[in-house]
């Protein structure tokens, strides 16, 4: 009689604990059904994430190279208002995106998002500010930088 006591509840017990696990896998299951679902939802629209990524990277022209470029300007011997105009005149060129004014009584420095090469900007820079530099101001040219010092003006 002990031994089919004993059986009955190691049984039942039996019963109970792998109907509770079924219960666990079914949840694991449905967990992982819908984030498949959820990335297929994704994957067809055009992935989600990926239209975010697209926004944030620099753009491309048709032959993949980056149209964006930063060019920083050293300028020596500049006082504060001619700095700004110079500043309102380099934001007035075609391709110019942004612009980073930092004034020091040494040397001050403006820098400048924009499309195209440096040379391009620089010569932009020229026509639009006649009355602050001209050629014989230039003391660098180099991709990325340019150096203006108008102490020689």
């Amino acid at each position: 009689m002990k031994k089919l006591i004993i059986s009955c509840l190691a049984i039942a017990l039996f019963g109970i604990t792998s109907s509770k696990a079924q219960g666990l896998l079914d949840k694991v299951d449905n967990a992982l059904n819908k984030v498949d679902r959820a990335s297929n939802t994704a994957e067809r629209a055009g992935g989600t994430s990926g239209k975010v990524f697209n926004l944030l990277k620099k753009k491309k022209d048709k032959a993949g190279e980056k149209t964006g470029s930063q060019t920083t300007v050293h300028i020596s011997g500049i006082d504060f208002p001619t700095l700004k105009k110079l500043n309102g005149n380099i934001q007035a060129c075609e391709g110019v995106t942004d612009t980073k004014m930092k004034f020091n009584a040494a040397t001050s420095t403006i820098i400048v998002d924009h499309t195209g090469a440096t040379e391009d900007l620089l010569k932009l820079m020229e026509q639009t500010s006649k009355d602050i530099f001209t050629e014989q101001n230039l003391e660098g040219l180099e991709d990325g930088n340019i150096s203006i010092n108008l102490k020689n003006k």
